[in-house]
């Protein structure tokens, strides 16, 4: 018999202690559109003490999805061990609080075409019961997004695992994930632009999740400080001016 074709894309899902969201994110990964060529699922479980590994055991097949395990404490330490599994040349990453758009992964296919695209990150939103101050605040992080890869230098370039796809051929040359609490996604594009600036980050608004975890927005606003203090980490990074983020307001009103 013929050897069935290989996977065009990765996607690595790390969970820990997931189970309120965990099976809502599978089956966003399962109804994805058809792309023209078979698709991986990798769920790599942090030691969950609760029903999360159980929920993802029920959904594996052994093969088109297959549940994994990192001993090692941390996102990143999970995300590399799905990364080393990976079989496929474009490695697609969500976290288990997300759910994905049906066209997620066509929208990572159409976004890769350009072989100087390295990295792609996209447009995350909140569910429909969020607060009012939490969609504002998501608009805002989406419109910065977009104007800090698009419109800045690579020092204020930053990243987000939950809605993210790498060529696997960057982790073979640039080596894996920092094992970091948080921002070892922005310490990876950064280490890009100092070793290969002929490849690029870019934003790709066709490639989007909604982030389940949060429907407050001080409680987003807080985790976002942690990545504001997280960052200071990488030498090269530098926030953003008062004047660039009114400049990100005005994009966002403008439109």
């Amino acid at each position: 018999m013929p050897e069935p074709p290989a996977p065009a894309v990765s996607i690595v899902v790390p969970f820990f202690n997931s189970e309120a969201t965990l099976g809502r994110c599978i089956e966003s990964l399962l109804a994805q559109e058809d792309i023209g060529a078979p698709y991986e699922i990798l769920l790599v479980d942090n030691r969950s003490p609760d029903a999360s590994p159980a929920i993802a055991q029920g959904y594996a097949d052994g093969g088109h999805l297959r549940l994994l395990s990192e001993a090692t404490a941390g996102a990143y330490a999970a995300r590399n061990t799905g990364i080393r599994q990976a079989s496929a040349p474009l490695i697609a990453l969500t976290d288990a609080d997300c759910a994905v758009d049906r066209d997620w992964l066509r929208a990572i296919v159409d976004g890769m075409a350009n072989p100087n695209t390295a990295v792609l990150v996209g447009h995350c939103r909140y569910p429909a019961d969020a607060s009012l101050a939490l969609r504002l605040l998501g608009a805002y992080e989406n419109a910065k997004s977009r104007y800090v890869i698009e419109g800045c230098p690579p020092a204020n370039h930053f990243a987000y695992a939950n809605n993210m796809a790498v060529r696997r051929s960057v982790f073979t040359e640039l080596g894996p994930f920092e094992t970091w609490p948080r921002a070892a996604d922005s310490e990876l594009v950064h280490r890009l632009a100092a070793r290969r600036p002929d490849l690029r980050l870019r934003y790709h608004p066709g490639l989007r999740i909604t982030h389940l975890e949060f429907v407050r927005g001080r409680h987003r606003a807080q985790r976002l400080k942690l990545y504001q203090s997280t960052n200071a980490q990488i030498a090269t990074f530098r926030e953003l001016s008062p004047w660039q983020r009114l400049a990100v307001i005005a994009s966002l009103l403008l439109g």
